[in-house]
């Protein structure tokens, strides 16, 4: 009996991993028995497993990008600008990093709330969860790195030397 509860246990664990939620209330009523010849001990055990393999193999997976939002970037003498279009994203559903050469910017638009009276005809603006990255040009300093939000556009400014902007020179063509 101790094998079946602590086997509870861990499906119940995962589902809160897996899901974000508690584990749901389930009716004793609604359960099946097992066929002749099924031992459910190793049944669930061997379930367990096999959930527990998922949900290995998803967690070192990326969470799916369902849109790209649309971004600009410039060059100054003195940073790499990025501006991208996220209007609807709530600035706690925002995360900005440089690391490794590239400056990524995460983050999720909602699904819109809508009341039971409102019926969507069309619906053109997408959500879920969003990555872009950026190559960072040489010179940058990735510990010098501002960020801000208004009117549904996210600037992201990072610092860069003098070194890091490509110089102009004329080319002779014979």
């Amino acid at each position: 009996m101790q094998a079946v509860n602590q086997a509870l246990d861990e499906v119940k664990d995962l589902y809160r991993k897996v899901v974000g939620q508690p584990v749901p209330k389930i009716d004793e009523g609604s359960f099946i028995g097992f066929p002749l010849g099924v031992d459910p001990l190793d049944y669930a055990i061997e379930e367990v497993r096999q959930i527990k393999q998922l949900a290995e193999r998803m967690a070192t997976r990326p969470a799916p990008v369902t849109w790209v939002p649309h971004a600009d970037t410039y060059s100054t003498r003195d940073a790499f600008l990025v501006r991208l279009e996220i209007a609807g994203v709530s600035s706690e559903n925002l995360k900005v990093f440089v690391a490794g050469g590239e400056c990524v910017i995460t983050g999720k638009r909602t699904l819109p709330q809508i009341g039971e009276e409102m019926r969507p005809l069309s619906v053109e603006r997408p959500w879920g969860p969003f990555e872009r990255r950026f190559t960072l040009p040489p010179g940058s300093h990735p510990d010098k790195v501002t960020a801000r939000y208004n009117d549904g556009v996210l600037e992201v400014r990072v610092a860069v030397d003098g070194n890091g902007v490509p110089k102009e020179m004329k080319v002779d063509v014979a």
